[in-house]
């Protein structure tokens, strides 16, 4: 078994082979990243000399990857794995910057909420705005298939070059987020469902699983056809009123991941505190990247003020 830094030194030979010839100009461009007071060592693969061409870029991590080798022992097998996410995401990174223009940024502009603290690494080279203790930043969605959303986040250097200001881009976010993430509620057990189908679990697995839940405390989740960034519906206000109307109460937005975010009544009989332990549980078991990180809290929405704060546990009685 190689040491990290042995398997940092033989992917960093093995994965051009893996790329091919096609990719003989490219190289390995290392660069630490910062993540909630971590260092981690992350890379891309880009071309040697690319003059002043805008180029949208994945970056990946050798901690993440050292993890997988550990458990397979092969390079090779890291390697091909990142080679054929790499050249997919090349392949929308060229169709992207080889139609850069002013248009297609204004209409497929959206929105994303993010923790500052988690994206402290980059958060001051992007526009971004504050939302409560969150921070609302920009993607640019190239496409939308079956594989997933790819997109990049747009920073300042490439806001400069389409001469956008961050007022521009958020009004135009605002409105496309709706658009092409449309965001929709659906009872938590619906999820699960789909989600234990897709493991192939059968219908008597399924139901022994969901069996006795209880209605009076049934748990939705705010998501989208895409699963991705779905909790960014927490900035549409319309949509909050819609929830708040349907369950005819206020409720508690647990964000659980960038992607989804938990929604229970503020009648249910589950306290405010269990909500808390879930989230804390949530981000630090059961995420795996620090990035899928929203929040450290719980979110409350009164429905006769129409208004999202954060939940000081303690402060509503139920």
């Amino acid at each position: 078994m190689l040491t990290y830094d042995e398997f940092k030194e033989s992917f960093c030979v093995k994965f051009p082979e893996v790329m091919g010839k096609k990719f003989t100009g490219y190289e390995i461009k290392c660069m630490p990243v910062k993540k909630r007071g971590k260092t981690l060592d992350g890379f891309t693969f880009c071309p040697k000399s690319e003059g002043d061409r805008v180029r949208a870029m994945p970056t990946y991590y050798f901690n993440d990857l050292y993890r997988s080798y550990c458990e397979n022992g092969d390079v090779s097998i890291c390697a091909e794995e990142i080679a054929r996410s790499m050249k997919c995401a090349l392949r929308k990174g060229n169709t992207l910057t080889d139609s850069i223009d002013l248009k297609s940024i204004k209409r497929n502009v959206i929105a994303e909420l993010v923790n500052p603290e988690v994206a402290e690494s980059y958060i001051g080279n992007v526009p971004h705005r504050d939302f409560l203790n969150l921070s609302v930043i920009y993607r640019w969605v190239v496409s939308i298939d079956e594989e997933g959303v790819y997109s990049g986040i747009i920073d300042n250097e490439l806001m400069g070059y389409v001469k956008l200001s961050e007022e521009t881009l958020y009004k135009n976010a605002i409105k496309n987020t709706a658009r092409i993430l449309v965001p929709k509620l659906e009872s938590f057990d619906s999820v699960v469902r789909r989600i234990l189908v897709r493991e192939g679990r059968n219908d008597d697995e399924i139901e022994g699983l969901l069996d006795g839940f209880d209605s009076d405390d049934r748990i939705w989740v705010i998501t989208n056809d895409q699963n991705f960034r779905a909790s960014t519906a927490m900035i549409y206000n319309e949509f909050l009123e819609d929830i708040a109307e349907e369950f005819d109460s206020d409720f508690y937005i647990v964000p659980t991941s960038v992607n989804e975010s938990l929604v229970i009544s503020a009648n249910s009989c589950i306290p405010p505190e269990n909500l808390l332990n879930m989230l804390h549980e949530s981000n630090s078991v059961f995420l795996e990247d620090d990035d899928q990180v929203l929040s450290d809290t719980v979110y409350y929405f009164d429905r006769d003020s129409s208004e999202l704060a954060v939940l000081e546990v303690g402060e509503v009685s139920v």
